[in-house]
């Protein structure tokens, strides 16, 4: 789903890609001037699409994982490659069902791409692409469920570090005082012990969109949805109902998808 349904293009208007790290609760994004990773506390985002792809790393070729953005996994094709030294190789072609087994052995993971305008740099508003993956994911889609059908894209999203928690029973548990205490003390007897897979969620707030945002926004969607149309995905025809297959849905274990992302 969008803002808006445009015309064709071919032109990306994304300028950059934000990133959250679960260990240090911190968003983050490639600066190509300074060669660096600049890191951000919070985000203020107005959302244009959301979209759907696959991204990650393969340990063992050392290689980017990516591919093409879609609006529907049931019945858009999914073209999923690896990366390295300027060089791809195919992975992969199929709707998600059928490919998710294979790209998650190489280590891709489900990404959720939230388009947005945001201020990054303090000079003014860019169209970037938020990807949220693994308890990321999971604290986006959770966020989702609190609104109102298509709520993300009546209002103005502040995005901030929530608090340090574990995964519980499926579900997200904050981490104690005492619990953190507890394992200081045992890593100052034995740096090398186990350390638990503790990670920092999302913190959500929201405040209605006004008029003039949200034509602010329409105006910025026209460039994305005509660029997204002339380079549209292959579709699969199927009879069977897809809204199921549409929304985007959490990895089946977050516990352990996070746990080739945090340093414990």
């Amino acid at each position: 789903m969008s803002r808006t349904k445009r015309r064709g293009g071919n032109a990306s208007p994304i300028k950059r890609y934000l990133q959250f790290s679960g260990s240090t609760g911190q968003f983050s994004y490639y600066d190509k001037e300074s060669k660096e990773r600049v890191e951000l506390d919070e985000l203020e985002i107005v959302v244009l699409d959301v979209r759907s792809s696959i991204t990650g790393f393969n340990s063992d070729t050392s290689a980017q994982i990516t591919s093409n953005l879609v609006a529907a996994t049931g019945s858009e094709v999914l073209k999923v490659a690896s990366w390295k030294d300027g060089k791809s190789t195919d992975i992969a072609e199929g709707l998600y069902k059928e490919i998710k087994d294979k790209v998650k052995a190489v280590g891709g993971k489900f990404t959720a791409n939230v388009i947005c305008l945001c201020d990054v740099t303090g000079e003014g508003k860019e169209v970037c692409n938020l990807q949220f993956q693994g308890s990321s994911l999971n604290g986006w889609i959770n966020f989702l469920d609190s609104l109102d059908r298509d709520g993300e894209y009546d209002n103005v999203i502040t995005i901030k570090r929530g608090a340090l928690s574990k995964l519980l029973k499926g579900k997200f548990v904050p981490v104690t005082d005492e619990e953190e205490k507890e394992l200081d003390a045992k890593l100052k007897k034995n740096p090398r012990a186990p350390r638990p897979i503790w990670f920092y969620v999302l913190e959500f707030d929201t405040v209605e969109i006004t008029d003039e945002q949200a034509d602010e926004a329409g105006e910025y969607d026209d460039e994305l949805q005509a660029y997204f149309n002339g380079n549209k995905p292959a579709t699969k025809n199927d009879d069977s109902d897809e809204d199921e297959d549409d929304a985007p849905t959490a990895p089946d274990d977050a516990e352990a998808d996070e746990k080739d992302d945090l340093p414990f």
